[in-house]
């Protein structure tokens, strides 16, 4: 092992995901240095790769939930033997199997949504079986038992129900302000993962009703007075489901039980 790498990378080797990548990669500059030949040297008829075999001798390792991968040096015996195929795919199958990384707003993120009370620990568990975002948790919440992603998850189905609970609280993305000597007032746009279809919720603001505008697809479109705007809105989802969120931008919603233990309600 070169005595000039990181002490890091002597002892444990290279995460195996940037090993495949940087040979991707290298792979990727070779077809783009043969297109460019290609294109200059008008050649009729070149070479392509199609299929590579790689029968790899390394020591294989985990390093905090992560694959390392560390090449045998001469005399190693007992190293693994890692077996490598790798083939071409179109660019249409990598979109079709690749991860979804639409940006979510940063105050919405998993680990804002869930407040606090998830762990670094818990938020790598949950990226393992695919979930990344507040809308794939809250999917899990109405398409699997929590006791079934818990398993898969590993994770105590007590704070996995508490994060199912977090994820699926409204949450307000977006205050319009009233426009100048219009008729029409201000509105305030929430995500609501709870809100069920053909339901409209009833809110409740500074002792009177707030307006409901739209409600659809798991979105509210609220108009308050102006005196309700900023204030802590009650929000009563049906079948004993009732959350408060301050009705300002970027605020996160709590259900009523975590609501009451913060003085809240």
């Amino acid at each position: 092992m070169n005595a000039a790498l990181p002490p890091l990378v002597q002892e444990s080797g290279v995460p195996f995901d940037v090993f495949i990548q940087s040979l991707t990669e290298q792979l990727d500059k070779a077809q783009a240095a043969m297109a460019l030949k290609a294109r200059v040297a008008k050649l009729p008829l070149t070479f392509a790769v199609k299929d590579i075999s790689l029968d790899l001798r390394a020591f294989v390792q985990m390093v905090d939930d992560d694959v390392y991968v560390r090449p045998a040096g001469p005399g190693d015996s007992e190293a693994s033997t890692i077996r490598l195929a790798l083939t071409t795919i179109t660019r249409s199958m990598v979109e079709e199997n690749a991860v979804d990384f639409k940006a979510e707003e940063p105050q919405f993120s998993l680990r804002e949504a869930l407040q606090g009370r998830m762990s670094d620990e818990d938020q790598r568990r949950l990226e393992r079986i695919g979930v990344r975002t507040v809308e794939q948790l809250t999917e899990l919440r109405k398409t699997a038992g929590a006791d079934v992603v818990a398993r898969l998850a590993r994770m105590p189905v007590n704070r996995l129900q508490q994060a199912l609970l977090n994820a699926a609280a409204p949450r307000v993305t977006q205050v319009e302000p009233a426009p100048p000597g219009g008729s029409a007032g201000a509105r305030v746009h929430l995500q609501a993962p709870g809100l069920r279809a053909g339901r409209i919720p009833f809110v409740r603001a500074a002792g009177q009703d707030v307006p409901v505008v739209e409600a659809h697809d798991g979105r509210l479109v609220l108009a308050p007075h102006a005196m309700q705007l900023g204030v802590d809105a009650e929000i009563d989802f049906g079948d004993g489901e009732v959350a408060h969120v301050p009705l300002t931008q970027g605020r996160i919603g709590r259900w009523a039980g975590e609501a009451k233990a913060e003085g809240i309600a």
